[in-house]
């Protein structure tokens, strides 16, 4: 009999996992991105640290908004969801190690004399001075408290996913709002000169029509397209004002009063080149997915230890006196040993209800997982897709631009040698107005689609 003890007690305490063996749930991974072929196996690094990928763009302002990062509210908020998960796994991992309680009692008893087995010889006052301690344990046999522990573990590993993911995406909001504000100034500023020129321009209409030089239609036409430009400064005002207002609320700070220094660098746009697998490893929504898979995996074998029995082992010893004087003494030793296993021999089904449940559960997240994945490689197509046509629009606006810049200036020489009239002057400065708006425009749409290619790609260049 003393030799089975050995290995029954083994058998108690080491256990087992019914969760089914964990592999990743297979992805169809393109092996190129366009026309480059960047595939190479995964290794998971979605921990790695980002690093400040926004000073790949050389800013000073905005490097030192990226700082004030912190203080976002949103961002707290997820940095105490984190901190709870923390805590919930260590609270579940304490279930893995014995209970062990201490008590202490002293008290003054009056029992009735009209209570069952009572007897005359009986004491009706006496003083009971109880002194224990108890263990209990709970040995996990078939895995229950271990997959138990492996869900908070994977949902705690999925909160740390979720807090870079949401920093992430708070620090690619943040820039891409930044170099909109930047372009809008630009288009504001552009608008002014605009609204100036087409000023001058009304003014020389008005004077040709006094003259007897121009129709009246002319000046209605100089006067709409006057306000037209007034319209679009306002316009472009109001954007300035909405786009500072939301970098305030990304730092965490009112609106009210807050400003962002002009920047004076002109940027270019981060095209960066990555592998297809580096995705699994840097994107920490691809993380927290897979760690949501995982947490379901292991509940598989929460569900199916409710097949089989639960054992507990208690023990309890102290000493009870009626007298302080030997309270604590050999004779006055107690205690007791046991254990006990329940184990549920009819729940209509309960037990195969929560198993399929669970099994369903986990195919649910392995949808998300893959689901997640494939909209990660779109938002690299789209992104790659978008930086490289605006490249391509932002050169056409350029050359418009030069264009316009060199009609403008062969229109001041042929007015200065009294070959054209002062109309054609304003007409070709209106237009380099024009063009510098929309390069400005395509310049703000160009950093902010550089931003959203590093947020696709989980992360700037290491």
């Amino acid at each position: 009999m003393k030799r089975l003890a050995a290995p029954l007690v083994a058998l108690l305490c080491t256990g087992c996992s019914l969760a089914p063996d964990y592999h990743r749930p297979a992805v169809d991974m393109p092996k190129q991105f366009g026309s480059r072929d960047l595939f190479q196996k995964a290794r998971p690094a979605d921990s790695l640290p980002k690093g400040a990928w926004w000073k790949i763009y050389s800013d000073k302002t905005l490097n030192l908004l990226e700082d004030e990062l912190g203080a976002n509210q949103d961002l707290k908020a997820a940095l105490s969801r984190l901190q709870q998960a923390q805590s919930a796994l260590k609270a579940q991992r304490a279930t893995l190690f014995p209970t062990v309680s201490a008590g202490a009692v002293s008290q003054k008893i009056d029992t009735s004399q009209n209570k069952a087995y009572y007897f005359k010889s009986m004491p009706t006052h006496y003083q009971d001075n109880l002194l224990t301690a108890d263990v209990s344990y709970e040995p996990d046999v078939f895995g229950r408290l271990a997959n138990m522990v492996a869900v908070s573990s994977q949902q705690m590993e999925a909160s740390k996913a979720d807090l870079e993911s949401l920093r992430l995406s708070l620090q690619a909001e943040l820039a891409a709002d930044y170099f909109t504000l930047q372009s809008l100034r630009v288009q504001q500023r552009t608008l002014k000169e605009l609204v100036e020129n087409e000023g001058e321009y009304l003014k020389l209409t008005q004077a040709l029509l006094d003259g007897g030089a121009a129709p009246e239609a002319d000046v209605d036409e100089a006067e709409i397209a006057l306000q037209d430009a007034k319209a679009q400064e306002q316009d472009a005002a109001l954007q300035v004002a909405t786009m500072t207002h939301a970098i305030a609320l990304l730092l965490g700070k009112p609106a009210t009063g807050f400003e962002i220094p002009a920047s004076d660098s002109s940027p270019e746009p981060w095209m960066g080149t990555t592998l297809p697998s580096k995705l699994l490893e840097r994107r920490p929504d691809i993380a927290s997915a897979e760690r949501q898979v995982e947490a379901a995996n292991a509940a598989i074998g929460i569900a199916k230890a409710a097949y089989f029995p639960q054992f507990t082992l208690n023990a309890q010893g102290g000493y009870e006196s009626s007298q302080l004087g030997n309270w604590v003494s050999v004779p006055s030793e107690l205690w007791s040993l046991g254990a006990g296993a329940v184990v549920v021999l009819f729940d209509a089904g309960q037990r195969s209800a929560l198993t399929d449940k669970a099994r369903e559960h986990y195919e649910e997240t392995v949808a998300s997982y893959r689901q997640t994945v494939l909209n990660a490689y779109r938002e690299v197509e789209d992104s790659l897709s978008a930086v490289h046509q605006l490249n391509l629009e932002h050169a056409s606006a350029k050359h418009a631009l030069q264009s316009a810049r060199r009609a403008a200036e062969q229109a001041g020489f042929r007015y200065q040698g009294g070959m054209a009239s002062y109309l054609d002057v304003v007409t070709t400065q209106t237009q380099v107005l024009q063009a510098r708006q929309q390069l400005a425009l395509l310049e703000g749409r160009r950093m902010t689609a550089s931003v959203l290619l590093v947020k696709a790609l989980g992360g700037g260049p290491r």
